[in-house]
């Protein structure tokens, strides 16, 4: 995996390896390092506002090698948007591999490839057969002559008395934390406990080409069995060599543990992978579409007319077309799929979900409070959060100031891309005279997320609409609404979708006067802000369970297989 990140961009090892080091090092070495380094562990220790001005101001003094290392290191981390104009130059004036290197980080594969034309060194040569495999995947070329699901053979059902099942995942927990993979560790330890043998699958290499050494093949977390190709010794630094090794893998443990389905996530990789195997061993195989990767991407500064963009969404239309179900989390995703034309009957929605348990255990948010010296009878508005500018927590932030209330306190949980400027927000808001309190914690382990919301008397989700927003719901409003906390949500598809008429508010736009005159209402409401928050938990207790969802995709599976016998 070294040899595809040297391939690359040279800075790209180092980016990986400092997004692994623990947080107090990477923030030590973003205060110490100097130059391209300095680009890289800025972003890696979350400050992406201060590695986009640590690069335009390196680069206004920087001769054109150094330049170019610094763009080379920009492009590593995604942080090319943004740059001062007066500096937009060098990225036009730059030449040869690292003209490749930003031309692949903007999303244009042909670009690069041109840029490399006439390079005769060996890097040069590596680098042009990474991109050709790059292309490769990007347009699906794998899937090139692959059966229809409709035309393609399939194998005699399964015996066995009980439905087993391998999902295709791009990450997983513990290495990971993120909405993403607390999904799959929930929907699979629901499908164990409903007699569904389930089984987690990730791409080979991973955890190991994230930085995580020591990692062991296998590992079971409560009860989830997680099945890893450690890729050790084999040469899988290019994309579609890599893709190839992991339909075998995927292949490989569907055979050992005799999957009557392959049900891969996004993104389109793994769908990929997984549709290689199961035409190979006759499996029906349903992917869900968790995002839409190409939106993510274009909501992050890519361009929509780029080959990235281009090419990822219409090999995302195809996985999803060749797949024998789709299962999506919401309306709104729905309908998308269904536009891109895929068959209707074969779209199913799976929602958001918590773990049953959640609605039984006792959690207690007052330990919390009282460590954030937040007084009993203060009232918490709030939220948790990776910090995204698309979250729209700036808006939060404003309509708490706008309610100076002295009893009223906003707590953000959570850290991200924009949380040095949410930071500089607070404390604008604080000098500028408001009562109002702002406690910005940062990350807080996963464990101990539930206490945070149980902190929270009114949660917030003042979402911007974007490519993204108005399609994915995200997870954290469920699990407020799961420990009975109202929701104020803006007004995008998937928001109202789960708020619905009676669990929460729902507010125009990402306006901060008209978040404040909702949010103002609660407050001052004590009775109607537990009116919302018994029927959203009642919502989530009748709809919105892993249980209930085990029961959903069992269904999803009965059918895929009765389609295929």
């Amino acid at each position: 995996m070294a040899r595809s990140h040297l391939a690359r961009n040279p800075w790209q090892a180092v980016w990986v390896g400092a997004r692994v080091l623990p947080a107090g090092a990477q923030r030590e070495l973003s205060r110490r390092s100097r130059g391209p380094l300095s680009v890289i562990a800025a972003a890696a220790s979350g400050q992406r506002e201060l590695a986009r001005r640590r690069l335009t101001d390196e680069l206004r003094g920087a001769g054109p090698r150094r330049a170019q290392h610094l763009l080379a290191a920009a492009a590593a981390t995604g942080q090319l948007d943004g740059i001062d104009g007066a500096t937009s130059g060098f990225t036009q004036a730059t030449t040869g591999s690292s003209a490749a290197y930003l031309a692949h980080a903007a999303g244009d594969v042909t670009g690069a490839q041109r840029a490399l034309d006439g390079l005769r060194n060996p890097a040069a040569r590596v680098h042009r057969r990474w991109l050709a495999g790059e292309r490769s995947v990007l347009t699906g070329a794998a899937l090139d002559g692959l059966p229809t699901t409709t035309d393609g053979p399939h194998r005699a059902p399964s015996t066995a008395t009980r439905t087993s099942v391998v999902h295709v995942v791009t990450n997983s927990l513990p290495e990971v934390q993120a909405g993403y993979t607390v999904r799959t560790q929930g929907l699979v330890a629901a499908q164990r406990a409903a007699g569904i043998d389930a089984h987690v699958c990730t791409p080979p290499g991973f955890p190991v080409a994230q930085g995580h050494l020591g990692a062991a093949p296998s590992t079971t977390l409560a009860g989830v069995p997680y099945h890893r190709d450690l890729a050790a010794g084999r040469r899988l630094d290019l994309p579609d060599r890599h893709l190839e090794a992991y339909a075998v893998t995927v292949a490989a443990l569907a055979r050992a543990v005799g999957a009557d389905v392959v049900h891969a996530h996004s993104k389109h990789v793994n769908a990929q992978a997984a549709l290689l195997a199961g035409r190979r061993l006759g499996v029906p195989v349903v992917y869900e579409a968790r995002g839409f990767l190409e939106d993510t991407w274009r909501t992050r500064g890519g361009d929509a007319d780029s080959d990235f963009y281009r090419w990822t969404r219409r090999t995302e239309t195809r996985c999803l077309s060749l797949a024998d179900a789709v299962v999506t989390l919401s309306q709104s995703m729905r309908e998308d799929v269904v536009a891109r034309g895929v068959d209707p009957k074969r779209v199913h929605v799976v929602g958001n979900c918590v773990p049953d348990a959640l609605l039984t255990d006792v959690v207690d948010g007052g330990p919390v409070r009282a460590a954030l010296d937040i007084r009993p009878t203060d009232v918490v508005i709030g939220t948790v959060s990776t910090l995204n500018a698309y979250e729209g927590i700036d808006v939060l932030l404003d309509a708490g100031g706008l309610l100076d209330d002295a009893r009223l306190v906003v707590l953000v949980v959570g850290d991200g891309p924009a949380r040095e400027r949410l930071t500089r927000r607070a404390a604008e808001l604080r000098r500028s005279g408001t009562r109002t309190r702002f406690v910005l914690t940062g990350r807080v382990p996963h464990s101990r997320t539930h206490e945070h919301h149980a902190a929270i008397d009114v949660f917030c989700v003042p979402r911007r609409a974007t490519p993204v927003t108005t399609l994915v719901p995200p997870l954290k409003p469920v699990e407020a609404m799961a420990l009975g906390r109202p929701v104020v949500v803006t007004d995008l598809p998937p928001l109202r979708e789960l708020v619905g008429p009676d669990r929460g508010l729902v507010v125009e736009g990402a306006d901060p006067q008209l978040l404040a005159q909702a949010l103002g209402e609660l407050v001052a409401d004590p009775d109607r802000r537990h009116r919302l928050g018994a029927s959203g938990r009642d919502h989530v207790a009748s709809e919105r369970t892993w249980s209930v969802a085990a029961a959903a995709y069992g269904q999803v599976y009965e059918q895929v297989q009765a389609v295929a016998a």
